[in-house]
């Protein structure tokens, strides 16, 4: 089970954006970098810190936002742009942090329509799917399709530049096929059909890889009966995907903050894994932050992860949980009262009689002496 908790994210359906290709070079910034260990295994992020790391490039992307997050890339954008020379690595970079705070006919601009470098190829063809354009996206990255990563990559263990290899030979174009498909389909669509289109919207197929014949029967999140049940999936379904599925969307969304259907996609696989609390918090924000609040199948699976989220048992105090701990002493019993004697009630009158007396008495002597002031 993986184990999640939640910070505040500053999230806003402003920076909504298409994918574009992955492997963004921000070779100064590791943070956007899932671990991988030395055998080639990704680790993925505790939830908390993931969502952490989310909203640093959520908030970059929110020009209306002048907060911290974006002034440092934009920071770093102004001191590259300072460079009298900038090698391919460093204009790959400058391009990568104009795409993290929204400036894409920027990028496009530094890159120009002739970069032939790995990671330039990269940014562009991440602009222009940022733009919508998936054909161009496609045709400067299958372009690619045939360069090698460089060997070694600044900011990124051996590791992680081998697993973030295979994700631009895997993942990343099937992510693109599917998303250009979903564009083609509402191609010519009223407002009323596209409307209807995203109300019936499904979880992004993006698991499993297709095989040769370039097709894949794309997972349920459906128990043995065909149901939706958070905790439990067919062992059929659970087969489709890898085991570092999670790490997988993780990193993809690092590179594509504004991705709602990966965003879901991810709430999915922790609802799977038996983590209802990180799916609700994720389908809950999708609803509400990223306005994606008219998908049917969305609103039912928050409801079931909801209601799963509430049924499970919490855990039990840190100091209750200790096998042989001393219990704390019991509180002690609240004060009883006791009832009003007739002595105190004789006391209480005898007290304000004597107040009544001395007021008397000084009233007379005020009188005799005649400071009473003045009369008739």
């Amino acid at each position: 089970m993986v184990r999640v908790a939640l910070t505040a994210v500053v999230a806003s359906a402003a920076v909504l954006a298409g994918v574009g290709r992955a492997s963004l070079y921000t070779p100064d910034d590791p943070r956007f970098a899932v671990p991988v260990a030395a055998d080639g295994t990704p680790t993925p992020l505790p939830f908390d810190e993931f969502k952490r790391r989310l909203a640093v490039l959520t908030n970059a992307l929110n020009e209306k936002l002048d907060t911290p997050d974006r002034q440092a890339f934009l920071k770093r954008v102004a001191d590259r742009e300072k460079q009298p020379k900038r090698s391919r690595d460093e204009t790959a970079a400058l391009a990568a942090d104009l795409l993290r705070v929204g400036r894409v006919d920027q990028a496009l601009n530094v890159l120009g329509p002739r970069t032939t470098d790995y990671f330039g190829v990269a940014a562009l063809a991440h602009a222009h799917a940022v733009r919508g354009d998936w054909g161009e996206a496609l045709r400067h990255y299958e372009g690619l399709l045939d360069a090698e990563m460089p060997a070694e990559v600044k900011g990124l263990s051996k590791g992680q530049r081998d697993w973030w290899a295979n994700l631009d030979a895997g993942y990343v174009p099937h992510l693109y096929r599917v998303r250009r498909r979903e564009a083609d389909a509402r191609v010519g669509l009223s407002p009323a059909e596209r409307e209807q289109t995203d109300a019936a919207e499904e979880v992004l197929p993006l698991f499993p890889l297709p095989g040769r014949g370039g097709k894949a029967d794309p997972v349920r999140f459906v128990n043995a009966r065909g149901e939706y049940e958070p905790g439990v999936l067919a062992p059929a379904e659970k087969a489709k995907l890898p085991p570092d599925a999670i790490a997988v969307v993780q990193q993809l969304l690092l590179w594509h903050p504004g991705e709602t259907r990966l965003y879901w996609l991810l709430a999915e696989l922790y609802a799977a894994a038996g983590d209802p609390d990180a799916a609700y918090k994720i389908l809950d924000e999708c609803t509400w932050g990223r306005s994606y609040g008219n998908r049917k199948v969305l609103v039912a699976h928050r409801q079931a992860v909801r209601a799963a989220a509430d049924a499970r048992p919490r855990p039990a105090a840190p100091e209750d949980a200790v096998i042989g701990a001393t219990p704390d002493p019991a509180p002690p019993p609240p004060p009883v009262e006791q009832p009003i004697s007739m002595r105190t009630v004789a006391v209480y009158f005898a007290a304000v009689a004597a107040v009544a007396v001395l007021a008397f008495v000084r009233t007379v002597a005020r009188r005799a002496r005649g400071d009473c002031g003045p009369t008739g």
